[in-house]
């Protein structure tokens, strides 16, 4: 009788407790219902975040949330920057280093990501997993480039050809023989397996178009490439053939864990 009284004293004093103001929550406005973290409402709708740390304001009478990436919330923990939110023209968008041009705004969704603005289109670009899972806090700013027609964003950004491109990551290459442009990264995997150690690829002309990677082996007038450090390319006949070995062998845990990989188990 006792321990049944115990337990109904303890499902009520459960019941209520205040909820954690921290914590999820719902709200719901003219039949919408909204759930989520840190729900703000502008009277016609409900915007909640999906993950804790994200954030919701309403700006210009409008409600909007902003949510950063999973590996960005693993790489700065407490110490991530909290997001700026901008309007123009009745447009809201949230994030960071957010660019507003001509009735329009955008924002990158990571702290080394950048926006710019050229004619009548933003463009924005985030350094990919495998950057920040490497550099960590210290990743790299993105840089943009135009040249009167296009505006590109990312690393190694190079003019060439009438064109303008950029690598993804610092560890990229973009090469330019005056008729083709051509950017080329190196694998995530590789970035988990070497690191900030991972060498720097070359460029080869290959029947006049530049081909970047690793091992550049020509055979007449064609060249081949490998995209790891660890690949190697023959010449059998006239062709140059490439293998690039696993890198996911070599490659750190934690660094893949942050990409979503899985691990190799060791035999």
């Amino acid at each position: 009788m006792l321990a049944s009284l115990v337990s109904v004293m303890t499902l009520a004093l459960l019941s209520a407790a205040p909820a954690d103001p921290k914590g999820p929550t719902c709200r719901s406005i003219d039949g919408h219902v909204a759930c989520g973290y840190q729900c703000k409402s502008d009277g016609q709708r409900v915007r909640c975040a999906q993950t804790p740390q994200g954030s919701c304001q309403v700006i210009d009478g409008q409600a909007v949330c902003f949510d950063p990436p999973a590996y960005i919330v693993r790489v700065y923990g407490d110490a991530l920057p909290a997001p700026e939110c901008k309007t123009i023209d009745g447009q809201v968008a949230c994030g960071y280093q957010c660019a507003t041009q001509f009735g329009k705004v955008k924002c990158a969704r990571t702290p080394s990501g950048t926006c710019a603005g050229r004619n009548d289109e933003i463009v924005c670009f985030d350094p990919p997993p495998e950057v920040y899972a490497v550099y960590g806090r210290d990743t790299p700013r993105v840089e943009c480039l135009g040249n009167g027609v296009e505006l590109a964003c990312g690393y190694k950004c190079t003019r060439g050809a009438g064109k303008v491109a950029c690598t993804r990551t610092p560890m990229g290459v973009c090469k330019s023989d005056g008729m083709q442009l051509t950017c080329f990264d190196p694998p995530a995997q590789a970035f988990c397996a070497w690191g900030k150690t991972l060498p720097a690829p070359q460029c080869q002309l290959s029947e006049q178009q530049p081909v970047c990677g690793y091992g550049c082996t020509k055979a007449y007038s064609k060249v081949a490439c490998a995209t790891t450090p660890k690949g190697l390319c023959k010449v059998f006949d006239t062709e140059v053939n490439c293998f690039d070995p696993p890198s996911t062998q070599d490659a750190d845990p934690a660094c893949l864990s942050l990409l979503g990989l899985a691990t190799m188990e060791a035999p």
